[in-house]
């Protein structure tokens, strides 16, 4: 049995282990996505005379496919991606996929953003989020184990404090860059932000100096703006999230209808397959705005349970992340729980109107296999890691670091007496953490 620490609160003794606790809310989000994507998409799918199931027996098929991928990458052990031909690999699947789109994607809705392949489409750029964590974490992980960039490109060595946190961040950020640039030209600015932002901000939890983070947020912001201004299409969009009802019409359409379909669904709800957005006046209602049909079916109620499930699932995959046996298993997880939580806030702020429609689907509700399989396969692996932190307090019976990859190989072989670790001081850019000045107790003589 899990040993329990000092430092788990009440909460977290409801399961046996963290894994439980982060995949019962994928579970039940799962089924509510079910349901609400056969709500949601029933009246398309007799309009478009491809049955009262049509909609629906594609996501099971795309749900199966996804469950066997994450059972797959549950079971696979994560410390494999950090060697550099498996990061190789996947750093150039992901490229060409998204050169592919680019080249000789579909158009839909104005976005060349999907490869048709028969009668599937696949979207590349939903794995490029996985990716680029993936890289990152390796990257940073690494970074962290020898303590200075092990990169002698006299371009990204440079000097001073600037160069100094340049040259820091540049092999953690290269990829993500690379696809978030690709995917800007599809054009998918919401997919794109969501890219590159998560590994900036895994870099930041890291202990990155958070000066040079305030800096780059600011410069980040600017360039925004002006890719924002740079479109006509998106510059409206801006304008009418913040006002969308004098847009109501065009622009503001999809807000509007979204804060319609929340809003009449009142503390109850309509009632399952009775709410009336989903009968053409609520665009993308099984995709973007799967949350708002949600709401108007099952009210306030349903859409904090939901806000409930997300919450959790990101508790216990915070947990996971504390708890990794290894610098890239915890960075790994916490991009992942960064990722899935992540969308989901983005999404039911997009659907409330707090943010701007940006397309970015709510995980695990929205219809689309490729969202779906990508999300699959992060909690696999997340799931993995967990399962590590529970194998090794099972055998090993304490929360410290197991040994690598390598050492537990050669351990078969050979075993080899334990080694304490060393405290190494946190590298040039990264925070310092101050430690706690050890308390001696006076004698009894001097009390």
């Amino acid at each position: 049995m899990e040993t329990p620490n000092k430092g788990d609160s009440r909460w977290g003794s409801l399961f046996r282990n963290d894994l439980q606790g982060m995949l019962l809310p994928i579970v039940l989000i799962t089924i509510i996505g079910s349901v609400n994507i056969f709500s949601a998409t029933y009246i398309s799918s007799i309009y478009e005379n491809t049955g009262l199931l049509g909609y629906f027996w594609k996501h099971i098929v795309f749900l199966l496919i996804s469950l066997a991928a994450g059972i797959i990458l549950y079971r696979y052990d994560y410390r494999q991606l950090q060697k550099d031909h498996m990061l190789q690999r996947i750093m150039l699947a992901t490229l060409v996929g998204l050169v592919l789109v680019l080249i000789m994607g579909a158009v839909i809705n104005g976005a060349r953003r999907w490869i048709l392949i028969g009668p599937i489409s696949v979207q590349p750029s939903e794995f490029a989020k996985l990716a680029a964590l993936i890289w990152t974490s390796a990257k940073l992980s690494s970074l962290r184990k020898w303590g200075k960039p092990r990169h002698t490109n006299p371009l990204i060595n440079m000097k001073g404090y600037f160069g100094e946190r340049i040259s820091y961040m540049f092999p953690m950020l290269s990829w993500p860059a690379v696809f978030a640039g690709l995917t800007f030209f599809q054009p998918d600015l919401g997919t794109t932000i969501l890219i590159f932002g998560f590994s900036f901000i895994l870099i930041y939890l890291a202990g990155f100096d958070g000066k040079f983070f305030g800096g780059a947020f600011a410069v980040a912001g600017l360039l925004g703006f002006i890719a924002a201004r740079s479109s006509p299409y998106r510059w409206e969009r801006i304008q009418s999230w913040f006002d969308p009802w004098p847009h109501a019409q065009d622009m503001g359409y999809q807000t509007v209808q979204g804060l319609l379909a929340v809003g009449s669904g009142g503390f109850l709800g309509e009632g399952f397959m009775q709410g009336t957005s989903k009968y053409f006046y609520l665009p993308e209602a099984h995709t973007d705005f799967a949350f708002a049909v949600w709401a108007q079916e099952m009210g306030f109620l349903g859409a904090v349970f939901v806000v409930i499930l997300v919450a959790a699932f990101t508790y216990y995959g915070f947990r996971i992340a504390n708890k990794a046996r290894d610098e890239f298993g915890k960075w790994l997880a916490m991009g992942i729980t960064l990722l899935i939580s992540g969308q989901a806030l983005f999404n039911i702020a997009m659907v409330c109107g707090i943010m701007p429609v940006t397309g970015v689907p709510l995980p695990f509700v929205s219809y689309g296999g490729s969202s779906l399989l990508m999300n699959f396969m992060a909690i696999g692996l997340l799931a993995s890691i967990g399962r590590r932190n529970v194998e090794g307090v099972k055998q090993v019976g304490t929360i410290e670091d197991l040994p690598s990859l390598r050492e537990e190989t050669q351990s078969r072989f050979k075993p080899a007496a334990p080694k304490t670790p060393k405290k190494t001081e946190m590298p040039g850019p990264f925070r310092p953490k101050t430690a706690k000045k050890p308390t001696r107790r006076r004698p009894r003589s001097e009390r």
